[in-house]
């Protein structure tokens, strides 16, 4: 076996690995993009990938990774795919032009890693920290109003008018309530 083959047989065994046209229909489809998508060969072959569209990414997404492998330039970039049965999959996609002996773009080469476990991951992620930015709104919000009561009716002592060990007191108690004000501050803030 040739170096070129021997490359060639790792990385259909190891990517999902897809082949277009010109005009982006699929001409070739590896085992491993039948089997993530779900789709056989056949009917895959003819149709372009359009056919795995999950509908996620805007149409200028598409738009501009036509810009760049049409000017004969590699894209790289992230792309959810809707497999036959519905389920949603993520790939790192390298699509790289291949060229004709005049230097006109004959086919497009994709190369892909299934990504779907490191995409779920970062997505519930995101969604925790968006659970506890609400959680911590509610609460700050909850805490906050108390606390506004509190510095409200401070606000009716005439100060002028407390025994000295009351103002001792008074003074305490005002200092703890900014004290938790800040704190709640804080806290809102850093769960952003």
């Amino acid at each position: 076996m040739q170096h070129s083959e021997f490359y060639y047989s790792l990385l259909d065994r190891l990517s999902i690995v897809a082949v277009t046209d010109r005009s982006g229909r699929i001409i070739h489809a590896n085992d491993k993009f039948c089997e993530i998508s779900k789709y056989s060969r056949e009917e895959l072959i003819g149709n372009t990938h359009s056919i795995i569209n999950s509908k996620y990414h805007p149409k200028s997404f598409f738009i501009d990774l036509w810009k760049t492998i049409s000017s004969g330039k590699v894209w790289r970039g992230e792309i959810r795919n809707r497999a036959k049965d519905g389920e949603i999959y993520w790939v790192d996609t390298f699509i790289v032009p291949k060229p004709d002996e005049n230097n006109k773009i004959e086919s497009y080469y994709s190369i892909r890693i299934d990504i779907t476990e490191k995409k779920l991951k970062e997505l519930e992620v995101i969604q925790q920290k968006d659970d506890l930015e609400e959680i911590a709104q509610m609460q700050s919000h909850q805490v906050r109003r108390p606390v506004a009561n509190i510095i409200g009716l401070m606000h009716l002592f005439d100060e002028s008018k407390l025994s000295d060990d009351n103002e001792e007191l008074f003074q305490k108690m005002k200092e703890s309530v900014e004290e938790l004000e800040i704190t709640i501050r804080d806290i809102v803030e850093k769960a952003h």
